[in-house]
């Protein structure tokens, strides 16, 4: 007798993309700020600046939530 295998079907959850925590390179945080990487790598060094996810020893990310409220924070409003 073969067994019968049976499909269930897990509820989809939203993915990190969808909830606004997709991960950036360094690269690409510093095209947006316009910041070096050398000064992205010194305040990640100094725990200090824009929030940042160590996937590894070499792997830095940083969470577009994370960039996306670092510069609301900084945002002067005018008259």
């Amino acid at each position: 007798m073969a067994k019968e295998e049976k499909l269930v079907q897990v509820p989809r959850s939203t993915t990190a993309k969808e909830q606004g925590s997709h991960l950036l390179r360094a690269e690409e945080v510093a095209e947006v700020t316009r910041l070096s990487i050398e000064t992205l790598a010194q305040w990640r060094s100094q725990r200090r600046g824009i929030p940042f996810v160590k996937l590894s020893r070499n792997c830095v990310r940083y969470r577009q939530t994370d960039l996306d409220s670092w510069l609301a924070e900084r945002t002067v409003l005018t008259d």
